[in-house]
């Protein structure tokens, strides 16, 4: 990128705001009113409830045994206050983001949670209500929005950085915090010339601990690229430029390459909202951008029937060339929209929300292919050490029984097909669950968390991730409930 072309950049930066949603209908009282009362009929709802309270809870009660070397901590982070001054986020997505802290030393397990103390967060806790209107919830005066940071939630993600956690959000700065005190710290400046960019929630690490990860103006449909050490200092970043311009949540490495792929979505400004905005064409092709790690130029672009997909699993490179990764497809985009309506009460699932693990492959010669395994899988994880390389396992959640949330996990050989499952049952609601590679031994664990709506409490739990139909190893209750979130991290001690 020469110096004209990073000036242009930064001046579409500075523009970005005025393309964001800033919607100015009447009050939306009717919304709460009917999650609450959605609520009372169906405990399931409890996850998407409002959630203020920061809390800490010394030792949990723990069934079966954690392992004695079993040590660090691990955090998940998602949307937990939903409502201010009697009105409620139309959309999941709008939540602010509380990090939860699950500490697992000499058997034992202690939890904390706190709040990202975004500038949204700050400003709207002095005066006690909403200040930004970004999925049409009613405000009479909203505030313009003056940059991506000002509506920043760092809702989303949480990555284990040198003696740091940042909490990640779409579009916006990463927010570093304290990994024992969860203190945030603030907004993480990368380079002062990119203050603020879009740093997206879904970096990739290599095996030798270097961070890659994008950024999508929206705007102008330039895709910035970050390359930083472990430790979080930037090494080199660029720019790719593409006409695309809707939501791009995730992307995948290979040793040699970057894979940007951009599904099937057009925007409409007149959508009253960012995710009523995000639009499925089903005659616009899923579009895969390759990209090279070493000078981030567009070696090739290749298509694939129209699709969605919020989440992929790996991709790597065979010798002749070809390319392969996985991800969760959905046949269109309505998944987006079920997020908003469960904000209401909704808990009817529509038919097209449905996700499944699909392999696509590029070859050589340009052609491509794609090959459908199981139904109703998300939140796909790999072995970290495995990434950008040939792996055999991929690991998932998913939904035995068509329900509200996903129900089970489970892993599958791709090559196969053979998959090893466990289901919690139908008093739980899953959530996304985190491979832990072992240090001296092959395998490794599968940990992560699940709501007991009937018990009103949400437990961690550790798996041996090479014979999960066994069973939990040992699992921990809170006390009380946190709500259902989105992603997270387990850093070692």
């Amino acid at each position: 990128m020469n110096r004209r072309e990073f000036i242009q950049f930064l001046a579409v930066l500075g523009i970005t705001a005025s393309h964001l949603p800033t919607a100015l209908l009447a009050s939306n009282t009717t919304w709460k009113q009917k999650y609450d009362s959605a609520l009372k009929n169906d405990p399931r709802l409890i996850g998407h409830q409002n959630y203020a309270q920061e809390r800490q809870a010394e030792s949990l009660v723990i069934e079966g045994e954690f392992p004695k070397d079993f040590s660090g901590t691990f955090y998940r982070n998602g949307p937990a206050l939903l409502e201010r001054n009697g009105i409620r986020q139309k959309h999941l997505f709008d939540g602010d983001g509380m990090i939860h802290a699950f500490k697992f030393e000499n058997g034992t397990v202690s939890f904390k949670n706190k709040f990202v103390q975004t500038q949204k967060f700050q400003k709207e806790q002095e005066v006690g209500r909403f200040l930004y209107d970004l999925s049409d919830i009613g405000l009479k005066n909203p505030e313009p929005v003056s940059s991506a940071d000002a509506i920043n939630n760092a809702n989303t993600n949480i990555l284990p950085v040198g003696d740091e956690i940042w909490a990640l959000w779409e579009a916006g700065s990463a927010y570093a915090m304290h990994p024992k005190t969860l203190e945030t710290k603030g907004a993480v400046t990368l380079n002062a010339q990119l203050k603020g960019a879009p740093f997206s929630a879904h970096p990739k690490i290599d095996a030798d601990g270097t961070i890659w990860n994008f950024g999508l103006d929206y705007a102008s449909g330039q895709i910035i690229i970050y390359k930083l050490n472990p430790k979080g200092i930037m090494q080199k970043f660029g720019l790719v430029k593409t006409d695309y311009h809707a939501m791009l949540h995730d992307f995948l490495i290979t040793d040699k390459h970057i894979l940007l792929v951009l599904p099937s979505l057009t925007v409409n400004p007149k959508g009253k909202g960012f995710a009523a905005q995000q639009q499925f064409d089903k005659n616009r092709s899923m579009r895969v951008l390759v990209v090279d790690k070493n000078d981030f130029s567009l070696k090739a672009t290749h298509e694939f029937p129209a699709c969605f997909l919020f989440h992929f699993g790996n991709a790597w490179e065979e010798k002749d060339g070809t390319i392969r990764f996985d991800g969760c497809r959905y046949p269109n985009l309505e998944v987006l929209h079920r997020m908003e309506n469960i904000m209401q009460g909704d808990t009817s699932l529509m038919k097209d929300t449905i996700s499944q693990t699909v392999i696509f492959t590029i070859y050589p010669d340009g052609k491509t292919k794609q090959e459908s395994f199981a139904d109703s899988t998300e939140f796909p994880r790999i072995y970290p050490s495995l990434t950008g390389k040939r792996n055999e396992k991929v690991f998932t959640i998913g939904d035995t029984k068509n329900a509200q949330w996903a129900d089970s996990i489970r892993s599958m050989n791709i090559d196969t097909g053979k998959i090893d499952q466990y289901v919690y049952g139908e008093d739980y609601l899953v959530e996304e669950h985190v491979l832990i590679e072992k240090t001296k031994q092959k395998g490794g664990y599968l940990i992560g968390t699940a709501l007991n709506w009937k018990k009103q409490q949400t437990c961690v739990s550790l798996f041996d991730a090479e014979n999960i139909k066994a069973g939990p190893l040992a699992r921990a209750w809170l006390p009380f409930h946190i709500p259902l979130g989105f992603h997270g991290n387990f850093k070692m001690v």
